[in-house]
């Protein structure tokens, strides 16, 4: 019986638009400083498809983002990012009455 290793196959086959590490490291940052709550409706504000959930919308964003970055420093582009995301996310003004 042969014994296959399911992670060396799938990474022969892995998709050219997989999330790479530093888009994970800055994504999870994000995350973590802006409160990115579980849920769908961040997809729509960061024009990636519908059907991912907030952590993936924003990993897929990020992706997206370096994918078009040469010779990024990964802090910069993180607060680079964090920017953009202010811009792009509507105001809450949690607290203000």
């Amino acid at each position: 019986m042969k014994i296959i290793n399911y992670e060396e196959l799938f990474g022969e086959f892995k998709p050219d638009s997989a999330i790479s590490a530093d888009a994970n490291l800055i994504a999870n940052a994000l995350m973590r400083e802006l409160y990115i709550s579980s849920g769908y409706n961040l997809a729509r504000f960061l024009g990636v498809k519908r059907c991912f959930n907030n952590d993936m919308a924003m990993r897929v964003w990020v992706q997206k983002r370096l994918d078009s970055s040469l010779g990024y420093v990964i802090e910069d582009m993180r607060c680079q990012l964090q920017g953009e995301l202010y811009e792009l996310l509507p105001y809450s003004d949690y607290g203000n009455y």
